[in-house]
């Protein structure tokens, strides 16, 4: 049976293809395509005329590969930036007008719930207590497994595109973001208080782009080429040597997508800060995020 997952975040659409065979996935393909939504959600409130146009090209060539792929099953999911655009009723139906693919507007709990699927696929979390944490453009999920039970989990407004439009509005470089994080971290502060409540913690697992980024830096920065995990300490160097490294150095040097040069900065403050807060060492990178976990729901 062959499926197909599509992912429409703040900062990217990612579309997934694979074939489920019986216990297991084989991934066909993979898409990623920049489409920062949460620019202009952000900043004006609600999606703009020139991106929903993107989109409505984007996703109907997402209908035609459905249809060379001969895909059976599609579910298609959009996140933070669009459930708070004023218009995501318009923009919904232009989609499903145009490329005939219904787009779903998921909240933060489901959007970690299906993270959190896809993650006990992968990583035992048997007989540990387990951060899970996902940093997307517009929101970071972050979930507390129990023994492999989810107990807890929450939706920051924390997400790397959001963060530098903070950051642009008053009037500040991403070399002030941990000053900005400063009080924009106190409800994941009261989130650990409430639901952990000094609860040592064995591991966290990162989920989704900007921890495949992260995981890929330390090779290309800190020259370690256990790139499956990452410690808390090399997340902050990793955060110091990029605030070193020009933006447009990022792209030509060490290969980054323009699209996430710059919100990668945001992401290891953002990573760095919470594992601190959660008294945390290591963190796992699996290689997984919303999408998988998508494909597992239809399944």
């Amino acid at each position: 049976m062959r499926i197909s997952a599509i992912d429409l975040g703040s900062n990217a659409v990612r579309m997934i293809v694979a074939e489920w065979q019986g216990d297991r996935f084989e991934i066909l393909k993979k898409y990623r395509i920049p489409l920062r939504l949460g620019a202009d959600v952000f900043h004006e409130g609600q999606i703009s005329t020139q991106t929903l146009q993107q989109a409505e090209k984007y996703f109907c060539e997402f209908a035609d590969i459905n249809k060379k792929m001969k895909v059976v099953r599609c579910r298609a999911v959009a996140t933070s930036a669009t459930r708070e655009s004023r218009n995501k009723l318009e923009f919904i139906q232009k989609i499903k007008n145009t490329s005939n693919i219904q787009l779903e507007v998921i909240d933060g709990l489901t959007e970690a719930k299906l993270i959190f699927d896809a993650v006990k696929h992968r990583v035992d979390l048997r007989k540990k207590q387990v951060l899970l944490i996902d940093v997307g453009g517009g929101s970071v999920e972050i979930t507390h497994s129990d023994k492999g039970v989810l107990k807890s989990t929450q939706s920051f407004p924390l997400g790397t595109v959001r963060m530098l439009e903070h950051l642009q509005k008053r009037k500040m470089s991403e070399h002030h973001i941990r000053i900005a994080l400063g009080d924009l971290l106190t409800p994941v502060v009261e989130f650990f208080d409430k639901n952990l409540n000094g609860m040592a913690l064995d591991f966290a697992v990162g989920t989704g782009g900007n921890m495949e980024c992260m995981a890929r830096l330390k090779v290309q920065l800190l020259m370690d080429m256990s790139n499956e995990y990452l410690l808390t300490s090399e997340v902050g160097q990793i955060f110091e040597r990029l605030l070193a490294i020009p933006l447009r150095d990022r792209i030509t040097h060490y290969g980054l997508r323009s699209d996430r040069a710059d919100v990668i900065v945001p992401a290891t403050a953002v990573v760095e800060s919470t594992l601190r807060q959660a008294g945390i060492d290591k963190m796992v990178i699996p290689g997984i995020g919303l999408r998988d976990g998508l494909l597992y729901s239809l399944v």
